[in-house]
């Protein structure tokens, strides 16, 4: 930022005037004590110029002819002295991500410092001076000192390693949530691909009580397109429940789970009321996903269709997905879920939508994220 030098001048002027008229009689007055008395005035005072408006002096003999003419205000801006404030350290102040190393630094006022991982867990510390040209990292222990220097665009250099920073608001790991938790993708979903898996459970009802037993999913993309900068993405889940988790069932009742999830915010995208908001129609889902410094519009939509005594199987469930999505965005997971142990605790998954709704995947209680199915719909 340039700053505006205005200068303030203060003017110390000894004014002498030889006045022709000679005071007479007992007036009273005194040379010099004001305007109206007569004789030799000499005399000094001080011209402060209060910044508003340009201050004119004149020097003028004592037969009125101008001897000169000074003028006091702000010197032109192209002429004016130019500087740069020097930062502070309060300019540093904050939370600033190491691009590419998953890791932030964090910098106090009382001048010390920390670097910490994703976690917010302590990796180095220590204590800092400011430079003129950025700041100075001196670590608790060994006593090194890393420099990092502050750039016009607002990030710090750390040019010894190559490496950058820049300020952020809160801690946010440049690694995928399901990666750095360990959610792995059981598989990948191609065009007209079969997939075929187990691990995922559904519960058949044996009067009061619940059991659980394994069922097989298939996720299968039907179209896939991008335009107008959307990707439009369409694809049925299927869920192959055995004869034999039904053939008892006092009444046939199956319970199966499967939710979409953002693979980098860990983010459910839940299918509730409170997000049914979406212009496209009845029964639109709509969620804002914010991954480093962007945020993707994710609309969906499904349904879901029963068939019971299909070949082998004692019932088939299919849901349909219509996704609306930026043609950028490549996270959407479909995950086939298994449910709890117990119908108190499947009850209470069945309300998650208003108890924890958007939460994070591992965050879910009641869920069993280790023991479910994850697709890559992007891929």
């Amino acid at each position: 930022m340039k700053k505006r030098q205005i200068k303030r001048f203060f003017l110390t002027v000894p004014v002498v005037l030889g006045l022709s008229l000679v005071a007479c009689g007992a007036s009273g007055n005194v040379a010099g004590d004001d305007w109206r008395t007569s004789g030799v005035v000499a005399g000094s005072g001080t011209i402060t110029h209060d910044g508003q408006s340009d201050v004119l002096v004149s020097f003028i003999d004592e037969y009125g002819d101008n001897l000169s003419t000074i003028t006091i205000g702000e010197e032109d801006q192209d002429t004016a002295e130019e500087t740069d404030p020097a930062m502070n350290l309060e300019d540093y102040v904050g939370l600033w991500e190491y691009q590419g190393e998953n890791r932030w630094l964090r910098i106090h006022d009382d001048s010390t410092w920390e670097f910490v991982n994703d976690q917010d867990d302590v990796i180095e510390s220590g204590t800092l001076w400011v430079e003129e040209n950025g700041i100075t990292l001196h670590f608790d222990g060994s006593g090194d000192t890393l420099q990092l220097d502050f750039t016009v665009s607002g990030d710090l250099m750390d040019l010894t390693n190559g490496g950058s920073l820049f300020p952020v608001e809160a801690i946010q790991s440049s690694v995928p949530y399901f990666t750095r938790n360990g959610l792995e993708m059981n598989a990948e979903v191609e065009l007209g691909t079969f997939l075929l898996a187990n691990g995922a459970s559904s519960y058949s009802g044996e009067g009061n009580g619940y059991r659980r037993s394994d069922c097989y999913w298939e996720v299968t993309k039907k179209a896939d397109d991008i335009h107008d900068g959307i990707r439009d993405l369409h694809f049925d889940a299927i869920c192959y429940i055995p004869e034999s988790a039904i053939s008892t069932a006092a009444n046939g009742t199956v319970v199966v789970s499967s939710e979409l999830y953002d693979a980098y915010t860990g983010m459910w995208l839940t299918a509730g009321s409170t997000f049914n908001n979406s212009s496209r129609g009845d029964n639109y889902y709509l969620h804002t996903v914010s991954w480093r410094g962007n945020s993707y519009l994710i609309e969906f939509t499904y349904s879901t269709d029963w068939n019971f005594q299909v070949g082998d199987w004692g019932a088939v469930l299919t849901k349909s997905y219509s996704v609306y999505m930026p043609a950028d965005y490549d996270g959407l997971v479909f995950a086939a879920q298994a449910e709890p142990d117990t119908y108190q605790e499947s009850a209470r998954k069945m309300q998650l939508d208003s108890i924890f709704p958007e939460a994070c995947v591992l965050d879910l209680d009641t869920l069993e994220p280790y023991s479910s199915l994850y697709f890559s719909l992007c891929d």
